[in-house]
């Protein structure tokens, strides 16, 4: 549809010339924005043309945003932020450094006349959300969790999601993933009705265990806020019918504590030795101290014996003596 027969137009505002001029030739080659777009290199002039003020969605870089433009009355605004800094919920606001892509896909949603919020899609049961956490250092973590996905996986459906700063899944299982986590977040952010399919068509698979591929860089996992995650795990629930979801955490990630109060079960593993009982303790001092005592109240602990020989390849975990030790005590309960 063409922006003459919608009547709609899109607004960017912008001093850099250079960056401005690219996303609006981006904007205009695709073909699903039914919008025409205006460029400005300032704030006044944006303010003195009047038809601007018809604009269905104002694009404003950070340093163009002031109070005037924010008391101008635009229905619809998107501020690129320019520092790294958030700038809170309102006006909604976007890296201007991420991928033009992204930007692109947070426009063409904001100019959805009567987008609706996600409808759930799901038939069965809530989604059972695992998390696992610990302090204590290589103890088998990662490993733990995808073991406990692939057995799972042979009844259930499952999906697992790494928190890790540097994964190593794709030299491990010598593939190439086509995006990772943050493309959800975008998605989940900016045309939540697409993230479904999105999601489906990322989705890898190993021994049985659906999974996300993680965010490529620590730096990455570093700018996802608690919102975000919280956000996007609703949303996952709401477009899928996953019976399970295994979130392997680090403290990489914001909101942390506030994940594992929201999972159903939280699955720490604990050692005796010194050093490891020692960081375990500190932990649990900060769980009380910030009064997030449900979290340590609710927190199942995982002590492994010494197991002589441990699976090299994570395609099948399912068999050895971790997985054999999970199964029994999935039965019995962890300590």
């Amino acid at each position: 549809m063409s922006a003459a027969a919608t009547g709609k137009m899109i607004a960017i505002c912008d001093s850099d010339l250079s960056y401005a001029s690219r996303l609006m030739e981006y904007l205009r080659m695709e073909t699903g924005i039914p919008a025409g777009i205006r460029l400005y290199t300032s704030a006044e002039k944006l303010l003195e043309d009047p038809a601007a003020r018809k604009a269905a969605l104002l694009v404003i870089a950070q340093s163009q945003y002031s109070e005037a433009v924010a008391e101008a009355g635009f229905p619809e605004l998107l501020l690129l932020s320019e520092d790294d800094v958030w700038q809170g919920e309102e006006p909604e606001n976007i890296s201007k450094y991420q991928s033009i892509s992204n930007i692109v896909i947070c426009i063409r949603s904001r100019c959805a006349a009567g987008e609706e919020s996600v409808v759930s899609m799901r038939h069965g049961k809530p989604m059972v959300r695992i998390g696992v956490y610990t302090p204590v250092t290589r103890c088998l973590q990662t490993t733990f969790t995808l073991t406990l996905g692939q057995i799972l996986a042979r009844q259930h459906k499952v999906l697992y999601m790494n928190f890790e700063a540097f994964s190593g899944f794709e030299r491990m299982l010598q593939r190439e993933f086509q995006g990772s986590v943050s493309d959800l977040i975008y998605y989940n952010e900016c045309a939540r009705e697409k993230l479904a399919g999105q999601l489906e068509m990322m989705t890898e698979e190993v021994g049985g265990l659906h999974f996300l591929p993680p965010l490529k860089s620590f730096v990455e996992l570093r700018s996802i806020r608690k919102e975000q995650w919280s956000s996007l795990l609703r949303t996952i629930e709401k477009v899928t019918e996953y019976e399970f979801l295994l979130l392997d955490l680090t403290e990489h990630t914001d909101g942390l504590l506030d994940i594992l109060r929201n999972c159903d079960r939280v699955y720490t593993i604990v050692r005796d030795d010194t050093f490891s009982r020692a960081r375990y303790l500190q932990y649990e001092d900060i769980l009380r101290r910030m009064d997030y005592e449900d979290v340590r109240m609710r927190t199942q602990h995982w002590r492994f014996p010494l197991f002589r020989e441990l699976p090299r390849g994570i395609e099948d975990l399912t068999r050895g003596e971790l997985a054999a030790y999970i199964r029994e005590h999935l039965l019995e309960g962890p300590d």
